[in-house]
Parts: structure tokens; C-alpha cells; sequence
């Protein structure tokens, strides 16, 4: 017979600053398929990198669960990487959590900042599974409290303990639908998420984040000598939406300032907001209070040289 094994894990970092979390433990519980636990441990380590200001403080609500001095005597990620690797990759092995994406990004960060290989993974997130099944959003405890878990025995954010609660969520779950565990994530093949799909998504997230800046930076300014002036003098101001496509908006900002306008970060009269598409009345209403009309993105296009 071929049997599975689950690997359940979360991760604590020091900081994400810039987000990039650096990490200074991974917990994890690894199970057989009937979800007996076979071993867990809390992989402490060194991030080094300052830890963020609120996570020692007595009444924080993401407080570590270790001193800054037990962190600073471990080794650093490099030294756990083989054998991390070796858990998440072992053959016939789930590998879940919870809100799980944040997690596998982490790890990303972490072979990213010691120029180790990504570790290739699949893994499951229980947080939207049970968000679907219950109808409402919870933290991790909260949920180990409706499942009935005694929560008393865990530790909020000492990963291995969040780790711990995220498989008896998951355990309990599968005794409430009946179902073995492989059948629950076979009916949910939508909630898994690659290491590689979480990468792109931050390589999305850094560009998205420097385009932005780059618009920021053309706030307020108007061309002393325009090269075209079909739009001279006219002030502007990007609804929020334009941002979904920030290689559009960086176009529109260009070529405005090219064109002899300006982009203002907020209005307060006499001036246009520029939409992705046309905007309902009642916008329009909000608008002309505030002394402004509305212009669609392919509008402008059409009069920008």
C-alpha cells in the first residue's frame, strides 16, 4: 500500500522589512496518513537582521516565543537547509498550513538571502478551506477553540506549536466530514500553492512596487518645455483602480507631463479623475462636489500625442 505522510509547518520572522521575511524559526509536525504524529520540532535559528520592535513586548500580540539572545546563540538558516529541504521534499509527503502562502514565501526569502535553491513544494492551505466549509474567517486559535483543541497547551506563535494546532484543526475536520485526509485534498486542488507561484507573485509585487514609485515621484510636476500641449494646464488625479495595471498608469503619467498636465496624488477642485472604465452616477455625483469631472484612461489616450 502506498502510504502518505503530512508535513505541517509555519514559520516566525524577525522582520519583513521591505518583504522579505527573515526567518528565525520553522515549526513543524510531520504525520502518518491517519494523521498520528511520527515527530515535530521548532527550528530555531538566527535571522540575522534586527528583530521588529513589538515582537518582545509583554503585551504583544505576535510576541516570539524566545529570547533575542536564544535566537542570536542558533545557527542561521544555511545550516538547516538540507535537512528543511529533505522535509518538505521526502516522497509520498503533503506538505500544508496555514494561510500558507506568507509561509512558502519565506522560505523563498530565506534561500534567496544565502544563495540556496529554492525548495520546489506544493502545499496545502487550510485557512480558506475551512473559511469555505464554516462560512466565516478565523485566526489559528480560534479555530483550534471551535474544534475543541485545548489551547492552553500551545503557545501563539512559537511555530511549532502553530503548527501543531493547524494539523489538529485539519484532523478535526476530516473526523467532522468523514473523509480521510488525501480525499479532502483531492476535492480541494484549487487551495494548493507552489513555491513557484508564490515567487512570481513577489517578483509581481516588487515590480508593481517600484512602478509605483516612479509615478510618485511625477506627482506635482509639470514639464517646463512640453513636447505636444494637448492637455496644457489641465490637472489630473488616478482613481484608485488605474493601479491595477501600473504600466498604464506609468504610461499615463508620462505622457500627461509630456503633454503639458499634471498628476496630482488627490484634487481638491478644478480637475479631472482619470477611470480604468466609465463611472457609475453616483461617483459622478461625488465628483462634481468636489468640483471635478471624470475622464476614462481611453479617453485620454485618444487625445494624448
Amino acid at each position: 500500500m502506498n502510504h502518505k505522510s503530512f508535513v505541517f509547518f509555519d514559520c516566525e520572522c524577525a522582520n519583513v522589512y521591505d518583504g522579505i521575511g527573515k526567518i528565525c524559526s520553522l515549526g513543524y509536525v510531520i504525520t502518518d496518513d491517519d494523521l498520528n504524529v511520527i515527530e515535530s520540532e521548532d527550528v530555531v535559528m538566527n535571522p540575522e537582521c534586527e528583530f521588529d520592535w513589538y515582537l518582545f513586548g509583554e503585551k504583544s500580540t505576535c510576541k516570539l516565543a524566545y529570547s533575542k539572545d536564544y535566537f542570536r546563540i542558533k545557527p542561521n538558516w544555511a545550516a538547516y537547509y538540507k535537512d528543511i529541504k529533505k522535509m518538505f521534499t521526502a516522497g509520498n509527503r503533503y506538505v500544508l498550513g496555514f494561510a500558507v502562502s506568507g509561509d512558502v514565501g519565506f522560505v523563498n526569502s530565506a534561500c534567496e538571502r544565502y544563495n540556496e535553491g529554492y525548495i520546489n513544494m506544493r502545499a496545502f492551505d487550510i485557512e480558506p478551506l475551512l473559511a469555505q466549509i464554516y462560512g466565516e474567517k478565523k485566526k489559528l486559535v480560534e479555530w483550534a477553540e471551535f474544534f475543541g483543541v485545548n489551547v492552553a497547551k500551545f503557545q501563539t506563535h512559537k511555530s511549532v506549536d502553530d503548527a501543531m494546532m493547524t494539523m489538529l484543526c485539519f484532523k478535526r475536520l476530516c473526523e467532522q466530514q468523514g473523509k480521510s485526509p488525501e480525499t479532502v485534498l483531492s476535492e480541494n486542488k484549487g487551495l494548493f500553492v507552489t513555491s513557484e507561484q508564490i515567487l512570481i507573485q513577489a517578483q509581481e509585487r516588487a515590480y508593481k512596487k517600484e512602478m509605483l514609485e516612479k509615478i510618485k515621484r511625477l506627482y506635482g510636476k509639470k514639464s517646463p518645455k512640453p513636447r505636444y500641449k494637448t492637455v496644457l494646464d489641465r490637472r489630473f488625479e488616478f482613481d484608485r483602480n488605474i493601479f491595477h495595471d501600473v504600466d498604464t498608469a506609468f504610461e499615463l503619467i508620462k505622457r500627461i507631463y509630456d503633454n503639458g498636465g499634471t498628476v496630482f496624488e488627490h484634487l481638491t477642485g478644478n480637475g479631472e479623475v482619470i477611470f480604468a472604465e466609465e463611472p457609475n452616477p453616483a461617483v459622478l455625483e461625488k465628483l462634481k462636489k468636489r468640483g471635478l469631472k471624470a475622464i476614462t484612461a481611453d479617453e485620454l489616450f485618444e487625445i494624448l500625442k
